[in-house]
């Protein structure tokens, strides 16, 4: 409330650079809907398109070829001007802003989304599995913890996670357990730090993954999924699981 009467301006929705396409020499790339062309580097808006598009897009000695030919220019931002407008890379379907570039004569994709379609999109690869609600809601507040701690500590400015390395296919079908978890979770994560304190500290946190295995880095849980949904089923909600999983932290909201 102070914030909104001194005029200031809420902090911008955190969110995740997922790299898809890699050194190739083209890509099929899609738009369903209206959008906008920018130049990543100014962010200035180069156009605004009312109809789809569908063009195999290619890295020219000049420049850019998307159907039409971009001179000089040697990256394009895409963001949707719709809520229904859907971009596609090489038939997968996508949400957010899309980025392309032109790497010595090579093509890399990279994908925007937000942390709450992203830790939905991890949720996704579970969803296999029996679990239990409340495991299901300690599962997502790990996953989104995860997720916001690489989007605020990205390995460079292009790009944070690679799609093949975390298994992600863009946009998801819906599920009812994960759908509840998302809502009953929106914004939780844990922090170091507590609500005293003000200050969300997110921390790389992992469970086991869906096949069972444990992740090469990150910070382990002290107790596997298996063991996590078993204190659910005696009647554990996902602040007590997350409490044996990872000691010492606080669930908290992210700061938006």
């Amino acid at each position: 409330i102070t914030g909104y009467i001194k005029g200031e301006s809420p902090p911008e929705s955190p969110a995740i650079r997922i790299r898809l396409v890699h050194g190739v020499d083209e890509v099929q790339l899609g738009v369903r809907g209206k959008y906008s062309l920018f130049d990543p580097r100014t962010n200035e808006r180069m156009s605004r398109r009312l109809a789809g598009k569908s063009r195999s897009i290619q890295a020219l000695g000049d420049g850019l070829k998307w159907g039409e030919t971009f001179p000089g220019l040697y990256q394009i931002k895409i963001r949707p001007d719709s809520a229904e407008t859907i971009l596609l890379v090489d038939g997968g379907e996508y949400e957010g802003t899309m980025y392309v570039y032109d790497i010595q004569g090579k093509i890399s994709v990279v994908n925007e989304i937000p942390v709450e379609s992203y830790t939905h999109a991890a949720l996704d690869a579970y969803q296999h599995l029996d679990l239990e609600k409340e495991t299901w809601a300690a599962l997502a507040i790990a996953i989104r913890t995860y997720t916001y701690f690489e989007a605020t500590h990205p390995k460079n400015a292009y790009w944070t996670v690679d799609a093949q390395d975390v298994n992600y296919k863009g946009i998801t079908s819906t599920s009812p357990p994960i759908d509840d978890a998302m809502r009953q979770t929106r914004y939780m994560i844990l922090s170091r730090t507590g609500i005293y304190e003000g200050t969300a500290t997110p921390f790389p946190a992992q469970f086991n993954g869906p096949d069972g295995r444990y992740p090469k880095s990150g910070e382990l849980s002290k107790i596997s999924l298996e063991e996590a949904n078993a204190m659910a089923k005696k009647g554990a909600h996902a602040a007590q699981i997350l409490a044996k999983a990872f000691p010492g932290s606080t669930i908290m909201l992210m700061p938006y």
